[in-house]
Formats: C-alpha cells, structure tokens, sequence
C-alpha cells in the first residue's frame, strides 16, 4: 500500500458568508477548505471520502465545538450511512455499516478518543482488531490522545485539522 500522509486544514476563522460550497484549494500539498456553513461540509466530506480506503485511519482534530462531529456526520451521509452519528464522547466508540461498499469501505468506525488520559486505556476498544476486517475505516476525534498508536498507523492516515 502506498503511503497516504497527506494533512488538510478546514479554518473556521476565515468562514464566507457568501453560501458558496466548501472551497477546495492547494497550498503546498496540503489541502485547505472554507466552510461557509454547516451545509457545505458535504462537498468537503465527497472530497475527503475519495481519501478513504479499507485500513484508512482519519484524524480529526479541532478545539471543542469546532465541527469534529459535524464533519463525520456530513461524512457518513456522503457515504449513505442514513442514521445521523451523533458523538462517542461517552460510548467511545460507534460503528455504522455502509448501504453499499464504496472504494472497497463497508464499515465506518467512529472514536472519540477525548476522554482518555492514557493512550493506554485504548486497549479496551481492541482497534487493530476493529480494522483487521479488511473492510473498514476509522475516523478518530481527539487524535493527539494516541499518538503512539497513531505512529504505528502513519502508512494509512490522513490528518485532518479544524481551527
């Protein structure tokens, strides 16, 4: 597998207001977005869907409230998961399978890793396993809560960053 370490940046400060969907721009390899509103996540997440294949890990990373959960909600529903996800904060972890495989994709695995102290506490949800499937992908909020694990996973990640 070919090595996918690519970081995309979404800035909230720089929102339009304009209603014009999310705009897609380089800058230095990297990916910039602009959401004007909660509906433009949607062209967003067709793009970062493209991104995706089994084994992906996705890290979401933003302060509290910034659209970490907003984003894997628009996510799921570019993918036709129809149930909207609502966040893990206190499962840890959700699971929603996909209507029809995309790019070889069947599972979404949804963690919200902010209520660890300890990368170790990880443990528990077992998700080398949870990806050994060879079908799913998992998206990750609060990722700079498992950094060790993430090292492991660089081949398969792509970093995503709301400010």
């Amino acid at each position: 597998m070919r090595m996918q370490r690519t970081a995309y940046r979404v800035p909230r400060n720089s929102v339009k207001r304009d209603g014009r969907k999310a705009e897609i721009r380089s800058k230095e390899g990297s990916r910039a977005f602009v959401v004007p509103e909660v509906m433009a996540w949607s062209g967003v997440a067709e793009y970062v869907s493209e991104l995706l294949r089994p084994g992906t890990v996705l890290a979401i990373s933003g302060e509290l409230g910034a659209g970490k959960t907003t984003f894997i909600q628009a996510l799921t529903k570019t993918l036709g998961i129809k149930k909207v996800p609502p966040s893990p904060t206190f499962s840890l972890m959700r699971s929603y399978r996909l209507p029809k495989t995309f790019n070889g994709i069947r599972r979404i695995i949804h963690v919200d890793a902010y209520r660890f102290d300890d990368e170790r506490e990880l443990v528990v949800l077992d998700l080398d396993e949870e990806l050994a499937d060879g079908s799913s992908v998992l998206v990750i909020e609060w990722p700079e809560k498992m950094p060790k694990w993430l090292k492991k996973k660089k081949a398969d990640l792509v970093q995503m960053e709301i400010a």
